[in-house]
């Protein structure tokens, strides 16, 4: 059998289900009670239990479940008092709700260039970009790879600096004893459809600070305040609640979680060994201290002179047309349309910052436009396969350099 026919057996399909989340979804359905309610007057009751299962897994304090894992960036920064006129460090590499949240609240992202080998945020560049208008940082662990937060947290101490976890792909990540999200002031997930933790939708927060996850709470129910009447608004709020069918749906995904957690670093580990061997490819390499893996994307960085000047596109369509899956990189923020024209708030100065017309070019940024140009990203759901499958990847990648 060919490497192309080896390669075609079938992957693990996403999301993964089975009557639990059926019978779950089902129940809310017929109960009647769609909506959550509020603290002291539940509706429903799984977001509610979502939100105290989740913190517990993620060995937080607090909990507060939002519609979408943007809203709850959106939420954090402005619980942290970001608004007009700020400043926030994010990495430019991401999907663009890290930056765009920032607009959100009328403040200005600038951009933070990556470690070549971990691909997430140097944290080695932050101190240069800080200026008198910075307010915050917002590390995104990408692929559930943890920046060195350890290191990050001492820079926000020294400069007043409100930290914000981007980990919408760091579900279960673990750096040097530590969840994800409770390394900063605040943790934002995702559990939009191709998350490891998925609800169609949704997203959270996580804080060990109860005062702020009081204020989180009532900036994303309309500036309600808890246990109080339902129709006083005591600041400005707007509605970032999770509906009830996104939490019986994750609390069903959340049992599950557990075990393909465990998989997905086992055979993250395996994959990376078998990769690594080949000349001319790099796996993402863990940072440092990191114990777990969230794993919600496998990045992989090849040398094309090795795979005979072969290009990226190149690259991904050989693997597809294997029946290889394969996911987009994200392009680095910078060169985005709507950052490199100034497509955001109407009224806003972005003069100031580290992008935008000819500040967007390339050259600023070289390592991640390096990266970006070279890389390759598996799926999370490839991980669920045997180490059987995963060999035939890693030999039909070795057959693409004869």
């Amino acid at each position: 059998m060919s490497f192309e026919q080896e390669a075609k057996k079938n992957f693990p399909k996403w999301p993964i289900f089975d009557d639990e989340e059926v019978n779950a979804l089902a129940k809310v359905i017929r109960s009647g009670k769609w909506w959550i309610g509020a603290p002291g007057v539940h509706q429903g009751e799984n977001v509610w239990k979502f939100q105290e299962e989740f913190a517990k897994f993620q060995e937080a304090k607090n909990c507060i479940a939002t519609f979408n894992g943007t809203v709850s960036i959106e939420l954090a920064l402005l619980a942290f008092g970001v608004g007009l006129g700020d400043e926030v460090i994010v990495s430019d590499y991401t999907f663009v709700a890290s930056g765009s949240a920032v607009i959100a609240t009328n403040a200005v992202p600038i951009f933070c260039d990556i470690n070549p080998e971990t691909l997430v945020m140097d944290v080695g560049k932050i101190e240069s970009l800080i200026s008198e208008k910075t307010k915050a940082i917002v590390p995104v662990h990408l692929g559930g790879n943890p920046v060195e937060m350890d290191r990050l947290m001492e820079i926000a101490k020294k400069n007043d600096l409100m930290v914000v976890e981007d980990c919408a792909h760091a579900h279960g990540s673990r750096y040097k004893g530590k969840r994800m999200g409770n390394w900063g002031h605040a943790g934002s997930f995702s559990f939009q459809a191709s998350k490891v933790l998925t609800g169609g939708e949704g997203g959270a927060l996580i804080t060990n600070d109860d005062e702020v996850a009081d204020l989180m709470y009532s900036i994303g129910d309309c500036g309600r305040s808890k246990n109080k009447y339902f129709y006083d608004h005591y600041i400005y709020g707007t509605n970032y609640r999770m509906s009830e069918y996104q939490g019986a749906v994750l609390r069903a995904q959340l049992k599950k979680f557990p075990a393909q957690h465990k998989l997905r670093n086992e055979n993250g580990k395996y994959f990376m060994d078998k990769l690594n061997q080949i000349d001319g490819i790099k796996v993402m390499k863990l940072t440092p201290g990191t114990e777990e893996c969230g794993y919600y994307v496998y990045p992989i960085v090849f040398e094309p002179k090795k795979f005979g000047g072969m290009t990226k596109t190149e690259f991904y369509n050989k693997l597809n047309d294997a029946g290889i899956p394969t996911d987009d990189c994200y392009p680095p923020l910078h060169g985005l349309e709507c950052f490199k024209n100034c497509h955001l708030r109407k009224g806003i100065d972005y003069s100031n910052a580290n992008w935008g017309g000819d500040k967007s070019n390339d050259e600023n940024f070289p390592i991640v436009t390096d990266i970006y140009s070279r890389s390759v990203e598996f799926p999370q759901e490839m991980l669920l396969a045997t180490q059987e499958q995963l060999d035939t990847v890693v030999e039909f990648i070795k057959s693409l350099k004869n």
